[in-house]
């Protein structure tokens, strides 16, 4: 049998151990990469679909309408429907 050569058996351990350490440092990174990458994806489409629900909201323009009215509006016919509610007097035909 030959003597082990202690010294080279360890040398050689670090070299592996170091090596291995480096592929598990550049696997972190990789995965890292990708979840960094999946999530700016993510956070870019609930950013989209945020500005197009409020987009609405600030590019109104009470007079980009430019339609012709057929008679009143809504809230002119509600208007008037409540006087006319509140208004009767079932006294007035009387004289």
């Amino acid at each position: 049998m030959s003597p082990l050569n202690i010294a080279k058996i360890e040398q050689e351990a670090r070299r592996l151990r170091a090596a291995e350490m480096q592929r598990i440092k550049g696997l972190m990174l990789a995965r890292l990469g990708l979840y960094f990458r999946l999530l700016a994806g993510s956070i870019l489409s609930a950013v989209a679909v945020l500005a197009e629900s409020v987009r609405p909201l600030f590019s109104w323009n009470p007079q980009a309408n430019t339609a012709v009215r057929q008679g009143p509006g809504l809230l002119t016919r509600l208007s008037l429907a409540g006087r006319a509610l509140f208004s009767w007097n079932p006294q007035a035909d009387r004289s």
